[in-house]
């Protein structure tokens, strides 16, 4: 029965023994798992700052661009204003002094027939009968 018990006592020692390795070893993976979830956080969180410092560079770039593209569309119009204005000036010019000389000419035919159309008035003879037409 000593013999028994001292076994018996051996084997519960043993168990014991080896329940303490496996607490043991569940703790130490319990504390891999969290520095390792720790770490993904930090990464995770670094990557997302890294990304936003990305896209305000990329909207910063892009603003620029667009202000960069409506100067130098506003420099062109403004170019273009003052080429047509200069352009406009001097065709304009031009096409008063026509208009002068061939108005000189043709003030009196002009006047002719503004004086015969309001001498002449249209007949209403939508609502004439035939007699009335005859």
């Amino acid at each position: 029965m000593e013999k028994d018990l001292l076994e018996l006592q051996t084997l519960i020692d043993v168990h014991f023994e080896q329940r303490k390795k496996e607490e043991e070893e569940l703790v130490a993976l319990k504390e891999r798992i969290e520095r390792r979830r720790s770490e993904r956080a930090e990464q995770q969180r670094f990557r997302t700052e890294k990304e936003r410092e990305r896209q305000a560079k990329l909207a910063e770039e892009k603003m620029r661009k667009e202000e960069e593209e409506a100067k130098k569309r506003a420099e062109d119009d403004a170019k273009k204003k003052k080429v047509l204005s200069n352009m406009g000036a001097h065709f304009g010019g031009y096409l008063v002094k026509a208009e002068q000389k061939r108005g000189k000419r043709q003030t009196g035919r002009e006047m002719k027939l503004r004086i015969l159309s309001e001498r002449k008035k249209p007949l209403d003879i939508d609502y004439m009968g035939e007699e009335q037409l005859r």
